[in-house]
C-alpha cells in the first residue's frame, strides 16, 4: 500500500528506534539529543547567527511565536486561504483576527495582487505559506510588501521547503517549521521557530522553557505511533492493517492529527507543551536519511512536472505533488482500488471539512480562486519509486 497521508516518512528503522526507547523512559522527556537536533537544524537549513525554539507542535510554535510580539486585541494576520485550522486556531486562540487572501493557481501560495486589496492599517503580521514544499513564486514581493508596511513576516514551510533558502541568504523574520507524522521530516510532534538574531530568540526561548511537559500518555503514544505505524502499513493491503488502525484509534493509541476540538474550531490547550526528547532522538534518525529521502522525492516530483508537461516542482522534491483534476473523488477511488492512497490537501479553503468556516472568520467568496483549487485538488506521494509514479500517471490519464 503507498500512502500519501498515513506515515509517509516511516520505516523499519524508525520502529526499531522506538522499540529501544520503549525500555528507556529516562531519555523520553529531557536528554542531550533536544540541544544536538537544534545543532543540526541549525548547521543544515540555517545561518550562524540563528536562534531556534522547538515545541510538541507546529500550532504552539506559531502560538508562542505570535504570543511574543504582544500584539493587541483586534490586530489582524495577513494569510492565505488555502490553508489549515494548524495555522489559523492559534491566530484565534489569541483575539488576533486572520485576514484571508486568496492564491495563486500555479504554486497554492499567496497571490500578491489580492495581497494589496486586503491590507489595511490594522495588519501587524504577514504569514508567507510554503504550500506543498513550493518557493511561492510571488515570495520576494511578499518579503518586500511586509518590510514596506512594517509587519512582522513568517515564512510557513511546514510542507517543507528549499533547503538552500534560508541558509545562502541572510533572510528576514522568522520560519515555522512541523515536524508532524505527514510532513517531511516526522517526529510524529514537532514544531519550530527560526528566527535571526540572539535578541529575537531571547523572546521566543522564554515561552520554550515556561511550557509544561507532554504527559507520560502521550509520549507513550508518540513512541507507539513509530511501531504501529510500520506494522499498519505492512500489512494494510491485505485487511489486517486496516483493522489493527481502526482498533488503534478506539483505544487512544493513535492521537489523531486533527482532534475532535480543534475540528469545532477551538485551540487545543493539551498541545501547547515543550518538546520531548524522544521526539528529538526521532527527528535525528529522520536527518540522518534526509538526503535520500529528498533525492527520491525530487526524483518523483521531476518525473510528474515532465508527464503533465508543467513546472510545478521547480526541481525541489516536494512533500506531496499537487494535481488538478475534473473529478478528484472518481482518481482517489481508482487509486485506493490498486492501493495507493492520495492525499487531500486541501478540501476547503480552511482545512478540514469538518470545519465550519464561519468559526475561523472566513466568508465564502472572498478567495476564489482558492475555493476553486480545493474542488479540483489531489495530492500524488512524492517518496515513492518511478514505476510506482508511472502507475499514478496511468490512473490519472486513462480517468
Amino acid at each position: 500500500m503507498i500512502f500519501s497521508e498515513f506515515a509517509p516518512n516511516e520505516t523499519s528503522r524508525d520502529a526499531s528506534l522506538a522499540m529501544k526507547l520503549l525500555f528507556q523512559p529516562w531519555r523520553w522527556r529531557k536528554g542531550k539529543e533536544i540541544h544536538n537536533l537544534k545543532r543540526r537544524l541549525k548547521s543544515r537549513f540555517f545561518t550562524p547567527d540563528t536562534h531556534i525554539s522547538l515545541f510538541l507542535t507546529g500550532r504552539a510554535a506559531l502560538y508562542q511565536y505570535l504570543s511574543s510580539l504582544h500584539l493587541h486585541p483586534t490586530d489582524e494576520v495577513l494569510v492565505q486561504a488555502f490553508t489549515c485550522e494548524a495555522v489559523i486556531l492559534p491566530i484565534l486562540e489569541l483575539e488576533l483576527t486572520p485576514v484571508y487572501v486568496d492564491v495563486n493557481s500555479e504554486d497554492f501560495s499567496m497571490n500578491i495582487q489580492d495581497l494589496k486589496k486586503k491590507y489595511s492599517p490594522r495588519a501587524r503580521v504577514l504569514i508567507i505559506q510554503h504550500s506543498f514544499g513550493i518557493t511561492p513564486k510571488d515570495r520576494r514581493k511578499l518579503i518586500e510588501f511586509a518590510k514596506f508596511h512594517k509587519l512582522h513576516l513568517i515564512e510557513d514551510v511546514a510542507h517543507g521547503f528549499n533547503q538552500w533558502l534560508f541558509r545562502t541568504k541572510r533572510y528576514t523574520g522568522a520560519v515555522l517549521m512541523s515536524f508532524g507524522r505527514s510532513k517531511l521530516f516526522s517526529s510524529v510532534f514537532g514544531g519550530a521557530i527560526a528566527v535571526r538574531g540572539v535578541r529575537a530568540g531571547k523572546s521566543i526561548q522564554i515561552g520554550e522553557r515556561t511550557l509544561p511537559n507532554p504527559s507520560f500518555w502521550m509520549l507513550l503514544q508518540i513512541i507507539f505511533y513509530k511501531i504501529n505505524s510500520v506494522i499498519i502499513k505492512s500489512t494494510y493491503s491485505i485487511k489486517i492493517g486496516k483493522i489493527i488502525h481502526f482498533m488503534f484509534k478506539q483505544f487512544d493509541l493513535i492521537i489523531p492529527e486533527v482532534t475532535k476540538e480543534e475540528k469545532k474550531g477551538h485551540f487545543n490547550y493539551s498541545f501547547l507543551r515543550t518538546f520531548p526528547n524522544c521526539a528529538a532522538i526521532f527527528m535525528l534518525e529522520q536527518l540522518n536519511r534526509f538526503n535520500d529521502v529528498s533525492s527520491k522525492r525530487k526524483k518523483a516530483s521531476q518525473f510528474f512536472d515532465t508527464k503533465f508537461n508543467i513546472n510545478t516542482a521547480h526541481t525541489l522534491g516536494l512533500l506531496r505533488y499537487p494535481v488538478l483534476c475534473d473529478d478528484p473523488n472518481k482518481i482517489r477511488s481508482l487509486a485506493l482500488k490498486q492501493n495507493i492512497q492520495l492525499g487531500r490537501w486541501y478540501s476547503q479553503a480552511v482545512a478540514p471539512n469538518e470545519l465550519d468556516l464561519e468559526l475561523v472568520g472566513y466568508t465564502a467568496g472572498s478567495c476564489p480562486n482558492a475555493e476553486s483549487l480545493c474542488k479540483r485538488i489531489i495530492n500524488l506521494p512524492t517518496l515513492i519509486s518511478i514505476p510506482d509514479a508511472k502507475r499514478m500517471v496511468k490512473i490519472l490519464t486513462q480517468s
